[in-house]
């Protein structure tokens, strides 16, 4: 019986060996990283809270910035250590933003680092800056969230849901996808509207305008660890299309100055790969949401005709991205997976001629079916009589 007694004691006894109590960590919620000459530019956001200017003493969230340099990420952590008073955190990270050089240049060596650093979680999101410094992207205050980097993360949640041309990454999804065979990375991006020394204060998000703020932009298409180009809308729309991203899409039909717009509200696409063609389908459901053109709806040639007009406009954009991937000899679809999955004797043969040579040449095919679910509670144009 005493050696019974003697084990939950001794588990009582026992603790982490790194134990740190809470207010000896820095909790880190975002980190940017940049490239100054030789150097690496970490920029981290830290969640502070401090006491509030209230007569109760509230505790009000903060958020503080700090950077460091080195000729590693390594040494640019250990240097950003130096002007931050407790331990830097990793695990509560929300995002990480890379500039474009790091993503033309030394992307590797941000996610070997990443990989390997203990605290790291895999689910944070990763977001190219465009044309600007990956550190001023952290540093835009906004009314909307405590920290930018949460507001950042919290963006390209809702944009991913509510728009076509722009979806989520995150590290797992990403890192699967340069280390696969046969297919290539994507990231979203964003950029500063406005003055970025202006975002950086605090007067930018107590203003019901702010003058300066982040705004979410195209896709980044990369060739194995190279970033390689930028997607337009339209052309990300597409790419979201082919790779089944797609939770809401506006088709806009516009002709003689009138237009039509038909939200898609479910859509699943399909690819087959065989014989260096690729058969791609779309399954479609959407409705009429907005219409300044006089058609009669009651019509079934006037719903045939939008329809069809809009699966043209579906194809279009399928169409090019197809190009664009085709141009930059990058497969961010997964053609070459599928191949790879399906048919691993081929794919050994042609795997490393994949990229630059039979993906460029690939016959597309394209089978759009689209339903138009409702056309809303009216079925002709609202008229304002003089």
């Amino acid at each position: 019986m005493k050696k019974l007694l003697i084990i939950p004691l001794i588990l009582l006894l026992t603790g982490c060996w790194n134990y740190r109590e809470l207010n000896q960590l820095a909790i880190t919620t975002g980190i940017a990283v940049d490239k100054e000459n030789e150097n690496y530019k970490i920029t981290i956001m830290i969640a502070n809270s401090k006491k509030g200017s209230g007569s109760d003493g509230s505790i009000t969230p903060s958020a503080a910035v700090y950077e460091g340099k080195g000729k590693t990420i390594y040494e640019a952590f250990k240097d950003t250590s130096l002007s931050v008073s407790k331990q830097i955190y990793l695990s509560h990270i929300d995002v990480l933003v890379l500039s474009e050089e790091i993503a033309k240049n030394n992307l590797t060596d941000v996610i070997d680092f990443l990989f390997r650093y203990p605290q790291t979680r895999n689910n944070f999101y990763l977001v190219l800056a465009k044309a600007k410094k990956a550190g001023d992207i952290l540093k835009i205050t906004t009314p909307l969230e405590t920290f930018p980097s949460q507001n950042l993360a919290k963006n390209l949640e809702i944009t991913d849901k509510l728009q076509g041309f722009t979806y989520t990454v995150d590290f797992t999804d990403f890192t699967k996808s340069l280390v696969s065979e046969g297919i290539n990375p994507i990231l979203p991006s964003v950029t500063i509207i406005g003055n970025t020394i202006e975002g950086n204060k605090d007067e930018n998000k107590e203003q019901s305008e702010p003058t300066t703020y982040l705004k979410l932009d195209m896709l980044g298409l990369f060739k194995g660890d190279k970033f390689v180009t930028w997607a337009s809308p339209d052309e990300s729309k597409g790419i979201n299309i082919i790779n089944n991203k797609i939770y809401i899409l506006g088709v806009i039909i516009e002709k003689e100055n009138k237009k039509i717009v038909t939200e898609i509200t479910e859509m699943e696409t399909s690819f087959k790969v065989e014989n260096n063609k690729v058969k791609i389908t779309v399954d479609t459901v959407g409705a009429i949401q907005e219409m300044n053109a006089d058609l009669n709806l009651y019509d079934t040639k006037t719903i045939e005709k939008i329809q069809n007009a809009d699966i043209e406009k579906i194809k279009e954009y399928i169409n090019m991205a197809i190009d664009l991937a085709k141009k930059n000899k990058t497969d961010i679809f997964g053609f070459g997976n599928y191949v790879y999955k399906n048919n691993p004797k081929k794919w050994n043969e042609i795997k490393d001629k994949w990229d630059d040579e039979i993906f460029p040449n690939l016959e597309v095919e394209i089978e759009v079916n689209l339903r138009l679910q409702a056309k809303g509670s009216i079925n002709n144009i609202v008229e304002v009589k003089e």
